[in-house]
């Protein structure tokens, strides 16, 4: 509460500066921010705000997916400067010194090392510590056959993350080609005496098990920070959904052009041009059906076309739903008036949904037809991407035949109470939600879908607690490569399918043997294959493919958004007066 209660002062005295100042930029983001502990952040608006207090070990260049620079290390390793051994089984990052964290004190090696061990270890349900789990030790959990952590794991992490002569090196299990952009977006560097200080892992191996899989609330970051990178967290009204960062004065490299950064969250997209017109936001984000409200205002500039390497707005279905005291279930049966936990198991109904849902008028309203059906999960750009896989088309007719399958016909005769959640302030996911909801309604007047707008937020907790039974969302792909496209919908263990309770024998052996695979031919039709597949047992509805959208004032100079990291990158940002 004391927290709280500061935040909101500081951005009210600070709201009072002028708007022009060209300091202070003010970013109004469609969704809240989820955590701040990077151990745990695993959604885009988090991850956006931890790229800017914390740094990794390399990064993109600029808007780049394959070119990579030095940050909390001092050489990009490759094989050609003997960083990356012949086998591709060790990396070596010589560390960059006389960088400071943001209170003072310098980072050491220690701190390095510290940080990836407590990234891997943290190991939080549905978090990101599988990405490096799997190349260092060859499993995507520190959990034992019991679901409890595996006391052996610290030994064999701290084998494969060493200190050697000024180096951070790695040793991984088997090879694995995308490990550096993997590291160019996570595993960032912490002070562990500061972490340690505000009740976190003190970095001793006696300690790690009672910091594992912690509840949000309970991680040692997640409402303050100590990084070293370009802006520093001042506060963090989460009530507010109001986020202030200011110039980190010591960083290694040239301070930012900006002193204060402003971020608040609007869910309305007419809230957001209301923001844009009355002066009081320098950068919002938008979505590409109301970007015709924005072309009238001047001053803008409006980037409509940036890349996005993301399966976007996918439909995703529960098959496992919890059925505890859930009230997304209804009635909990097949009644009219509710949902059974495990609705979405039948195969039949899955691809009846997807026969219902109207991709063209999707395309139509939510793009202004600027974009296309997606081809399965992974987005258009990436190897693998199939041009050719025909997706299910918008047949009523066909939809009631797969109706009237599913569950021997009881559907058909019962009916049934469905609640979609998706975020608030997405007016494209509300249009998904619509046009199902009419869809099956069109194919039979029992079917009922309940539209129910909601925070992100409280989205990401519902849906890790295994109670959505149906709704919309976004994947912004990791690092740019299929097995990030893939894995986390297809394969048993991934993010969504392992939460959803999707299981496709099939789909784990060609995701496992694509993720080896070095023959880019074989390669390819091992994802060829995936996405046919992903279509024909339709555990998700996948929509589109389409490029972001963003207005800024035009005095907004130097914007980097690279496809990875959609929402920006705010050190290389200045106002022109």
């Amino acid at each position: 509460m004391k927290l709280a209660l500061a935040a909101a002062l500081l951005l009210a005295a600070l709201a009072s500066r002028a708007e022009d100042d060209p300091r202070t930029l003010t970013y109004v983001m469609a969704a809240d921010v989820d955590t701040l502990d990077p151990a745990w952040a695993y959604d885009t608006a988090s991850l956006f705000v931890v790229s800017q207090v914390y740094e990794t070990l390399i990064a993109y260049e600029g808007a780049s997916v394959d070119r990579f620079e030095p940050r909390a290390a001092s050489v990009v390793p490759t094989r050609a400067n003997g960083f990356i051994s012949k086998d591709g089984l060790s990396y070596a990052f010589p560390l960059r010194s006389g960088v400071r964290f943001h209170d003072g004190s310098l980072m050491t090696p220690e701190d390095v090392k510290y940080s990836l061990l407590r990234f891997l270890l943290t190991d939080r349900e549905g978090g990101p510590s599988s990405l490096l789990l799997e190349p260092l030790l060859g499993r995507s959990t520190v959990r034992g056959p019991d679901g409890k952590p595996d006391p052996e794991v610290f030994d064999e992490l701290d084998q494969a993350v060493k200190l050697e002569a000024g180096a951070l090196v790695l040793r991984l299990k088997k090879p694995f080609a995308p490990l550096i952009s993997v590291l160019a977006g996570f595993a960032p560097i912490v002070s562990r005496s500061f972490t340690a200080a505000n009740g976190g892992w003190d970095g001793s191996k006696a300690a790690w098990i009672s910091h594992w899989n912690p509840a949000k609330e309970k991680a040692a970051l997640h409402e303050r920070a100590c990084g070293t990178g370009p802006f520093k967290l001042e506060a963090w009204d989460r009530a507010g959904k109001r986020l202030l960062l200011s110039r980190h004065d010591a960083y290694w490299r040239k301070p930012a052009a900006l002193s204060i950064v402003r971020l608040q969250t609007v869910e309305s997209a007419r809230d957001r041009r209301a923001v844009v017109m009355k002066a009081g936001a320098d950068v919002v984000q938008v979505e590409r059906r109301d970007l015709a409200g924005f072309k009238d205002l001047a001053g803008l500039a409006i980037d409509s076309d940036t890349p996005a390497m993301e399966v976007q707005n996918v439909i995703l279905f529960n098959l496992e739903a919890s059925a505890s005291d859930n009230p997304w279930l209804g009635s909990g049966k097949l009644d009219g008036e509710g949902v059974t936990p495990d609705f979405f198991a039948d195969a039949e109904l899955r691809k009846a949904f997807a026969l219902s849902f109207d991709a063209d008028a999707y395309i139509r309203e939510a793009y202004s037809g600027r974009a296309e059906r997606a081809r399965g999960p992974i987005p258009k750009g990436l190897p693998g991407y199939a041009a050719r896989q025909a997706p299910w088309p918008y047949s009523l007719e066909q939809a009631a035949a797969a109706f009237k399958r599913a569950r021997n016909g009881a559907v058909w005769e019962k009916g049934f109470l469905l609640p979609f959640a998706y975020n608030e302030g997405h007016g494209e996911r509300r249009l998904a939600c619509r046009l199902l909801k009419d869809g099956v309604a069109r194919v039979n007047p029992k079917f009922r879908v309940d539209c129910r707008p909601t925070s992100q937020s409280k989205l990401l907790d519902e849906f890790r607690d295994r109670r959505l039974p149906i709704f919309a969302f976004r994947w912004v792909l990791d690092y740019p490569d299929p097995h990030n496209a893939v894995h986390p919908f297809l394969h048993s263990k991934g993010y969504f399918a392992e939460r959803l309770g999707y299981s496709n024998p099939r789909a784990d052996e060609l995701i496992e043997s694509a993720a080896v695979e070095t023959d880019p031919s074989k390669r390819k039709a091992l994802y060829a294959e995936l996405q046919a597949l992903a279509v024909y047992d339709a555990p998700q509805i996948y929509t589109v493919d389409a490029s972001n959208a963003l207005v800024r004032k035009a005095k907004v100079r130097n914007w980097i958004s690279n496809p990875i990291f959609p929402y920006g990158s705010l050190y290389e940002v200045n106002k022109t007066p």
